[in-house]
């Protein structure tokens, strides 16, 4: 017990660590697309296709991802991640379009295997009382990674090359996997095992339970979205020398923070209605808010922070601890909605010749995420 227990710590370690390297991978697409667009010569509906091509290859992974883990563990799942994404991010050093758009294809798919691992991992191996707070505390490190990864692109890159960028990530994702690896050594994590009589058989045979499939793209697609254009939106901003990026993703980290505390106090329900409501003001400020950009960025951020991880642990709840192998429909709606909505922005920018109206997309989202909040309160409230 001992040893399993001295492992587990480890393991607490590496995740925090692995999420905040990979909350520089994840967002990092947003924070050197003007420099692909410059390099490749795009418009915002071709930059928008780099987006599919991530959440493609997140997609794909996170399909794998469960069967993996039902066969090795999640610490196996998450290491062949790593090494998918240490192969593709070199390929952001082409010249060539198609070039470019597998290697963010095939990192993708390592981002797809590992975030769900990660986040599954944490939850079986965290009693009950505390799971919401270790959740939200390594969502916490991802969100540090988000905020790091704009400034260390700038000062990295100065603007131009992606070579030290990628060469030193991919050092950072080696030192990862050699810790995950060592730690698989001898060591059996939880496995995905069929339970043998459980009411998870039969989450998504329940109607009322797609509601969490469609909170989840609307809520992940928002994430995405803000985190993939605002760095390109703040270069048409008067005040170009304020990132919203790093805004965004600064007070996002901030609030995943203080959820972690206040997640104690507080009901499920009650935390993500709150969240739902602030995210939608902050992303109308962003769009309409003349001037008022920065600060529409901050409260996204606060808004945006506690909603996907409360929601796991809100799930986990009303379908039983068990429920988080069947999971993956939820992983999955979320690179969907993160696909969907980035590309969209994309879209809609160039079709109006406005990335302010592109960023409409988002606003009505999350009309849409504050709708479904209401209705999941409604139809589980027995539950919760």
């Amino acid at each position: 017990m001992t040893e399993r227990a001295d492992r587990l710590r480890l393991l607490k370690y590496y995740t925090l660590f692995g999420f905040f390297v990979i909350g520089v991978v994840t967002v990092l697409l947003g924070q050197v697309l003007p420099i692909l667009s410059s390099r490749l010569g795009l418009n915002d509906a071709e930059a928008g296709s780099l987006f599919l091509a991530q959440f493609g290859g997140s997609l794909f992974g996170t399909l794998f991802a469960v069967k993996h883990a039902r066969r090795y563990g999640f610490v196996v799942t998450t290491l062949v991640g790593l090494i998918f994404m240490i192969a593709g991010l070199p390929g952001l050093n082409f010249s060539n379009f198609i070039v470019c758009w597998s290697a963010i294809f095939v990192y993708g798919v390592g981002l797809g295997l590992t975030i769900p691992a990660i986040n599954l991992l944490t939850i079986e191996t965290t009693p009950a009382e505390q799971q919401s707070s270790s959740i939200n505390l390594i969502n916490f490190a991802w969100g540090i990674g988000a905020i790091c990864s704009q400034p260390f692109v700038l000062t990295i890159s100065n603007g131009e090359s992606l070579v030290m960028v990628t060469l030193l990530l991919d050092l950072a994702l080696l030192v990862l996997a050699i810790c995950f690896f060592s730690s698989s050594r001898g060591f059996v994590d939880h496995k995905a095992d069929e339970p043998s009589v459980d009411m998870t058989n039969r989450i998504w045979h329940r109607p009322s339970a797609w509601l969490f499939i469609l909170f989840g793209f609307f809520v992940i697609g928002i994430e995405s979205g803000l985190g993939g254009w605002l760095t390109t939106y703040s270069e048409s901003l008067p005040s170009r020398s304020i990132n919203l990026t790093v805004i965004f993703f600064s007070f996002l980290v901030f609030g995943r923070g203080i959820a972690s505390i206040v997640s104690r106090h507080l009901s499920e329900g009650l935390l993500i209605s709150i969240c739902s409501a602030t995210l939608m003001i902050g992303i109308f400020l962003i769009v309409f808010g003349e001037g008022l950009a920065t600060v529409g960025a901050a409260i996204a951020g606060l808004g945006t922070s506690a909603i996907f991880p409360t929601n796991m642990v809100r799930f986990s709840k009303i379908f039983g601890p068990t429920a988080t192998r069947r999971a993956t429909p939820l992983f999955i709606s979320g690179i969907l909605g993160s696909a969907s909505l980035s590309w969209l922005i994309g879209i809609v920018s160039t079709s109006y010749g406005s990335l302010r109206i592109g960023i409409v997309v988002l606003l009505i989202a999350a009309a849409v995420v504050l709708i479904l909040q209401a209705a999941i309160v409604l139809v589980f409230r027995k539950a919760l």
